[in-house]
């Protein structure tokens, strides 16, 4: 039986504890792991756009791409941008089936399994993008009004005098909002998988009007919950990844007095294959950034070979830290469905918790008396 719900600050505060599940953490990492690859393979295609040779792509980025490209070529520049909306998408679908399990549990059901997650994600992934493109296309509305107001200008004498009367009403107000909803559109990342996932019709409008809803409304708790879940994310996350470096060194050690130096060369080689000096790695690595209170594999680094066994062995390096990755996500959508249900209460008077759930129907012990 599961604990009611408490509709405080306390649901947030154990976020952590509660993204710490097995299922949790390897359903992140499997949509990490498909966004990376759905980036590399739209980034090796605008490369190769752009004139660019594959093998010297292969031996400048490997798997991991992540420099700030300068395309010439428009076709390029579009092909990017769609491997990085596509790779921003499966995250958000990853932390879309995490608050789902969330929502789950605050509803009554804390069994959502690992398959039903993944299913009700793509189930959903019409809501999420459909969600986030209705908002930059209204942006993009703005825009273009902005620039056909500009156009006035071009009036001999009159549009100068045009554009000076209205550029504080409406022109200043409209600018206000449209920042405003940019920021609604950066926050959205994190708030609406949680809105979509308390969402029991799958309806896009309802998934945009509960993002800015608790977002104008409830600004400063949600503000809070976030940066909290960050900041604890960030310290759990090292916690996690300190751990995880502590397992490796010990199950090479212990492998090693059976199979010798031999295993020691074999993770020098996965570690060889990796960024691990990457700035990124480094910043997991460290207990906040900038902190010199951190660990890192240097010792590990050299001394390998390029066999199939040393690159099988970077894939599950990679693994192992993609969990670390997969497990701060975690923690953030965890703190995104909890804040969401906090703040809902609070602002409409609505308790998810109250709802039924959609992946479980109570079951009577004894069958019911017919009349």
């Amino acid at each position: 039986m599961s604990m009611p719900f408490k509709y405080n600050i306390s649901e947030i505060l154990w976020s952590p504890v509660r993204a710490l599940s097995a299922k949790k953490i390897t359903l992140m990492t499997g949509y990490l792991i498909d966004a990376l690859i759905f980036y590399d393979i739209f980034a090796y295609i605008a490369l190769v756009i752009e004139g660019e040779k594959l093998s010297n792509i292969w031996k400048a980025y490997s798997f991991f791409p992540f420099v700030q490209f300068g395309f010439d070529d428009l076709a390029a520049q579009i092909v990017f941008a769609v491997g990085v909306s596509g790779a921003v998408l499966l995250v958000m679908m990853g932390m879309f089936a995490i608050a789902a399990i969330e929502i789950e549990r605050i509803r009554g059901n804390p069994f959502m399994s690992f398959m039903q997650a993944i299913k009700f994600s793509f189930k959903r992934i019409n809501q999420i993008l459909l969600s986030e493109i209705s908002i930059i296309l209204f942006m993009v509305l703005i825009v273009g009004l902005f620039a056909l107001f500009g156009s006035i200008g071009r009036i001999p004498w009159l549009g100068e005098w045009i554009m000076a009367v209205f550029f504080v009403i409406p022109g200043f107000i409209v600018a206000i909002i449209s920042v405003f909803i940019m920021a609604v559109l950066c926050c959205s990342l994190l708030l609406l998988p949680a809105t979509a996932a308390a969402d029991r019709n799958g309806e896009t409008f309802n998934s945009i009007l509960e993002t800015f809803s608790t977002i104008i409304r409830e600004p400063a708790r949600w503000v809070g919950y976030t940066a909290y879940s960050l900041v604890a994310g960030k310290l759990a996350t090292f916690v996690y990844a300190f751990f995880c470096y502590l397992a490796i060194n010990f199950s090479t050690w212990a492998i090693a007095l059976g199979g010798g130096a031999k295993v020691e060369r074999l993770l020098r080689s996965g570690l060889s294959h990796l960024p691990a000096n990457a700035e990124f790695v480094k910043e997991v690595f460290s207990f906040y950034p900038g902190s010199s209170f951190a660990f890192n594999f240097k010792e590990w680094m050299r001394g390998g070979n390029d066999s199939w066994a040393g690159y099988l062995m970077a894939f599950m390096l990679f693994l192992i830290f993609t969990s670390i990755l997969g497990y701060f996500f975690s923690i953030l959508a965890t703190a995104q469905a909890n804040g969401f249900a906090v703040i809902r209460n609070a602002k409409d008077n609505h308790k998810i918790s109250e709802e039924d759930s959609l992946f479980h129907t109570e079951e009577h012990i004894n069958p019911p008396i017919e009349e």
